[in-house]
């Protein structure tokens, strides 16, 4: 055993391993920021040399792909010097057998390139945190070894029958017991058990009688005759009425063991397995050869609760929603939270689909039920995805990546769903992956242009003002259409700068046709992650400053569903925005569940009546009733109304006699390069 190498300040040695100098270079300079010491090898030949003149460092970054030895051949070498030291891969290689072959040969942790440094920090923060208190743990052991302490076990027999306790003496003098304590029956017992963990452990061994269970084994705090203490618990039915229960007295090494396997297995917020632990509880399970289900879940917007709320109460929602989980499960299908707002539930034996699809929707309604952060009432919506063995695979992986696309499918859909797995959910990965990749560099290759498409004032008959819309011209795949593009971009957080330089460039754009005399009102989309950016406001308003635009010319569009997902929240940033002097849309109405008592508080300007509504007007009396009704919620809360998606005659001809203000279409133009808009505004103002 060796000494950790780190001194009181929190420095650690780490050995950089990349054939890249530039890549090289640029992780020894950021990890030296962290304030550690740091060495390099060129190679993993080089590696192997420095580990032969040194000792062994605190922390391996070790790249996978180099020409005369592969990371992974290093790895092996290394995890034969030593056993714990973090070894975190990084490789450019994100499939699933890379990753596989990494951990099997011993890596700690990976991340994939192009590397996000940030992310890079946490990972090396984490696996030193993990090695310095896996390192202590071991130096307790030793010690422990060394002075010879055994751990000291006893046993008592529950004889159901009489509901009596018959106490093994060595366990009385173990916890220090009275002698009263031969006394007393299982209640007694587990008046001395932890409250919150009591009807667990009755359950338990009541479920041994019933034989619902061949053996239990769980872990609990038993308050002893000198204070608390956690045991450990092994309990199994000897003869018809007994059952016979070991104890274990493991508190001097709960909580360092609870660190160690918690960092290692499980996540630290929620408690339940991590992803890892949830993939070998699958694999062992699929041996069996029986068929099983996987069952995904997430949180619908739960991005925007973590943002309108904080943190600390996202984190709370989590707890809770896992604390559901756990109970409607009674202990009995292993779990695992795979991401942030992601969880997973193994159904070790499917005998029944049908049963599963109805405990399924009773488990949605339990999860739905309302929960309180920050004192306020909030109802969430779950998306699940099914997969079923071997129909959908015979692999961990296979599977859970089945559940998932499953789940995304139903999760574009909107609202409580679940889906099983079939044909329909399969994506293109390596198109999306490739998307991801070229994604993260568009911007400052100058990929991305914006269209504008006018909008007709119906009263005046002259266009007043025009729609940014974006367009993502790559060199090979062409135009992408931002119904694929921007999806992504929220997930990979890249919206915020996507979007402010959509903010940046209309806002040029509508300047220069200020100055020109044009005066046009120029509307641009916020995402629902950007909208609720907390510096959104001062962003804008700089950017109105620097241009010199007329605020008022400037017209900020969120969708229906965006604003009514947080409706106090959306309140108070709208407010914000007003105060700037632009002015503002409720997009896509009529698709979303708006409140007329939030819609009559929002300082909105306009409300754009969805294409959905508009495509079947002429002939489907049903529109033409909802787009009346919106009319009229407009006129009396003094609201404007544009209708899109307008591409006949007689669709404008209809929504003219209803009283619609402004209209927007093919039929008035298609969207068009800035430099086309005074060229459709002289033709159309020339009819």
């Amino acid at each position: 055993m060796f000494e950790l190498n780190t001194n009181d300040a929190g420095v650690s040695r780490i050995l950089v391993v990349n054939d890249d100098l530039t890549t090289r270079l640029t992780l020894t300079k950021i990890i030296q920021k962290e304030g550690h010491e740091v060495f390099q090898a060129l190679n993993g030949q080089a590696a192997l040399e420095w580990l032969e003149a040194h000792s062994i460092p605190d922390l391996v970054l070790l790249d996978v792909v180099m020409p005369d030895m592969d990371g992974f051949e290093v790895c092996e070498h290394i995890r034969r010097l030593d056993a714990n030291v973090p070894i975190v891969m990084l490789t450019g290689l994100d499939d699933v057998t890379a990753v596989d072959n990494a951990f099997a040969k011993g890596a700690t942790d990976f991340i994939t390139k192009p590397i996000n440094w940030a992310l890079l920090i946490r990972r090396v923060r984490y696996s030193l945190r993990t090695y310095r208190i896996t390192c202590a743990l071991d130096q307790v052991r030793i010690m422990q070894n060394e002075a010879q302490e055994v751990a000291q076990l006893g046993f008592f027999e529950w004889r159901s029958k009489t509901d009596t306790l018959a106490w093994a003496p060595g366990l009385i003098e173990l916890f220090q017991l009275p002698e009263t304590v031969s006394q007393m029956g299982l209640e007694g017992y587990l008046q001395r058990v932890e409250s919150g963990q009591r009807e667990h452990v009755r359950q338990q061994l009541e479920k041994l009688l019933t034989d619902e269970h061949e053996r239990a084994m769980l872990g609990h705090g038993f308050k002893a005759g000198d204070g608390d203490r956690h045991v450990r618990m092994t309990a199994r039915k000897t003869s018809e009425n007994t059952i016979l229960c070991v104890l274990q007295d493991v508190t001097d090494f709960w909580q360092a063991r609870q660190t160690i396997e918690f960092q290692r297995h499980h996540d630290n917020l929620t408690q339940l397995s991590n992803r890892k632990s949830f993939q070998a509880l699958l694999a062992k399970q699929l041996e069996q050869a029986q068929p099983c289900a996987v069952v995904t879940l997430d949180v619908a917007r739960f991005h925007m609760i973590n943002d309108s709320f904080g943190q600390v109460e996202g984190d709370k929602l989590l707890q809770l929603f896992s604390l559901r989980l756990q109970s409607a499960t009674q202990g009995l299908y292993p779990m695992a939270r795979l991401g942030a707002d992601e969880f997973a539930i193994l159904i070790p034996e499917l005998d029944d689909q049908q049963v599963l699809i109805n405990w399924i929707a009773d488990l949605q309604l339990r999860l739905g039920a309302v929960y309180e952060l920050g004192g306020q009432p909030i109802f969430i919506e779950t998306s699940v995805g099914i997969a079923i063995s071997p129909d959908h695979g015979s692999e961990p992986n296979q599977l859970i990546s089945a559940a998932i696309q499953a789940r995304q499918v139903v999760k574009k859909a909107g609202g409580s769903r679940y889906k099983i797995f079939d044909e329909s959910c399969q994506v293109d990965h390596a198109r999306r992956l490739y998307i991801e990749s070229e994604l993260r560099h568009a911007l400052e290759k100058h990929q991305f242009k914006l269209l504008y498409q006018p909008q007709l004032d119906v009263h005046s008959n002259r266009i007043v003002g025009v729609e940014a819309l974006i367009r993502w011209i790559h060199p090979e795949m062409g135009m992408v259409s931002p119904a694929e593009f921007i999806p992504i971009a929220e997930q990979m957080e890249l919206i915020h700068s996507i979007g402010y330089w959509v903010a940046e460039e209309a806002i040029r754009q509508a300047s220069e046709w200020c100055r020109e005399g044009l005066g046009l009102r120029v509307g641009i989309n916020l995402s629902g992650r950007q909208f609720m950016d907390g510096d959104l406001a001062s962003k804008l308003g700089h950017m109105i400053r620097l241009s010199g635009l007329p605020p008022k010319l400037l017209d900020l569009e969120i969708t229906e569903s965006v604003a009514m997902d947080n409706p106090d929240q959306a309140l108070f940033l709208l407010s914000e925005l007003k105060q700037l002097g632009v002015t503002l849309a409720i997009d896509d109405f009529g698709t979303g569940y708006s409140s007329l008592e939030y819609l009559q508080k929002f300082c909105v300007d306009f409300i754009k009546i969805d294409r959905a509504f508009i495509k079947n007007l002429v002939h489907n009396p049903a529109d033409q009733g909802i787009v009346k009704a919106v009319l009229g919620i407009a006129e009396s809360l003094n609201m404007r109304v544009i209708a899109e998606g307008v591409e006949t005659a007689e669709e404008l001809s209809l929504l003219t006699a209803f009283g619609c203000d402004e209209i927007q279409g093919f039929f008035i133009s298609r969207p068009v390069p800035a430099a086309e808009i005074p060229g459709v505004l002289m033709h159309y103002h020339s009819k």
